[in-house]
């Protein structure tokens, strides 16, 4: 067991130093009106994880494991709770956007699969080429056209907007 102090410490560097890419796994893995939820659920999941830590690998390294295996299980809860309340919400085709932004972004990036669904969330999360580059390891060129290919798909769908 961690000395409570020394348990303290590291969780405090470990989330600082953290602390952007908590926020984009966040983000990428939770509707956009909870994403701040799975946040703090992540830093729980750390905190009483940090009794574990044996420091077989770096502490980022087991702070990125704890905070994938927590956004994969939000995920499979949010989804069961959809499903089981299928029947109350609106297939998102047909819904309104009554001209909110995030709504329209949020139904957009969902119609995104794979690698264009990962760059424009990093491109959303105000991350410069060189670092989505370097989370994805595509070269920045490739990242640059297929974001104004993106952009373009964006505007397409909502230039009414």
């Amino acid at each position: 067991m961690i000395d409570p102090r020394e348990k303290e410490r590291l969780f405090a560097e470990t989330i600082a130093r953290n602390n952007r890419w908590l926020g984009v796994i966040a983000r990428n893995n939770a509707p956009i009106d909870s994403w701040q939820d799975l946040e703090q659920e992540i830093k729980i999941a750390f905190w009483e994880s940090l009794d574990t830590y044996r420091e077989r690998s770096s502490l980022g390294t087991f702070f990125f494991s704890v905070a994938k295996n927590t956004a994969k299980e939000f995920r499979r809860k949010n989804h069961n709770a959809r499903k089981r309340d299928e029947s109350f919400y609106p297939n998102p085709v047909f819904v309104e956007l009554d001209r909110d932004p995030l709504r329209a972004v949020e139904e957009f990036r969902a119609t995104l699969g794979g690698l264009d669904w990962q760059v424009f969330t990093l491109y959303l999360d105000d991350l410069s080429y060189a670092e989505m580059s370097a989370a994805l390891g595509v070269e920045e060129a490739n990242l640059r056209k297929r974001m104004s290919r993106i952009k373009e798909q964006f505007k397409e769908k909502y230039r009414d907007f």
